[in-house]
């Protein structure tokens, strides 16, 4: 099974030989949450410092872009690209926070939260094989996400109605949430091939990747409700 997250999915067939220091489900999580960590550092200095402008974001963004290349096809360089990723993830999304936390209140706790909690539900789902990860279930996500894009595209260059992009933000949330479970099995397939431990750090920074998603579409669906009281 191959993710359609862009950052693991390049790892399926590197990652199959046996190694006599195998990456373990504690060596990925241990890293996932250093990685967060210094989201959360990075997001915190950037507002303390007054890190906000346009030029700082569009930086932001593109070394975030270009760690994120680097770290997928580098095993040797994915640990210093990761954290190169997080610290420029973290100033993106500080700003973010800020920009929904001055107009809706308390939304950026409650979308932490939600992210949190839809991490630990789609975590049950995949370990009691409610959810089964299947070839034609990865297809199905594959086709969505497209389906997303395309509808994205139409709502920017066309304008459609607030309701065709509350139906966007809804299946874009959805669909964060079910890319977990890609990235689910192939950490699972990895640490059950016995993959060499350096795999860990793009493990790692593929599930991030994934997280920070559902993160922003918490704080948009939840602008959204926010709207309509």
């Amino acid at each position: 099974m191959r993710s359609t997250n862009p950052v693991l999915r390049n790892i399926g067939q590197e990652a199959t030989y046996i190694s006599d220091r195998p990456v373990t489900y504690a060596n990925v999580t241990t890293k996932t949450l250093f990685l967060v960590a210094l989201v959360a550092l990075s997001a915190y200095l950037s507002l303390y410092f007054g890190l906000v402008s346009y030029g700082t974001l569009i930086g932001a963004f593109i070394v975030g872009f270009i760690a994120v290349l680097i770290g997928t096809r580098s095993v040797r360089l994915a640990p210093y690209f990761a954290i190169v990723y997080s610290l420029a993830e973290g100033m993106i999304l500080g700003v973010v926070s800020l920009l929904f936390a001055a107009e809706y209140q308390g939304i950026v706790q409650t979308a932490l939260l939600s992210t949190l909690l839809v991490l630990v539900i789609m975590m049950l789902l995949y370990s009691t094989r409610i959810i089964k990860v299947t070839q034609g279930f990865a297809s199905i996500i594959v086709i969505a996400l497209i389906a997303l894009i395309f509808m994205s595209f139409l709502n920017i260059f066309l304008q459609f109605n607030t309701s065709f992009f509350y139906l966007i933000v809804i299946i874009s949330s959805a669909l964060s949430a079910l890319f977990l479970l890609l990235d689910f099995k192939v950490i699972e397939s990895c640490v059950e091939s016995g993959a060499d431990a350096r795999y860990g750090w793009i493990l790692s920074l593929g599930l991030l990747v994934t997280i920070v998603w559902i993160y922003i579409e918490m704080l948009r669906l939840l602008a959204i409700f926010g709207r309509r009281r």
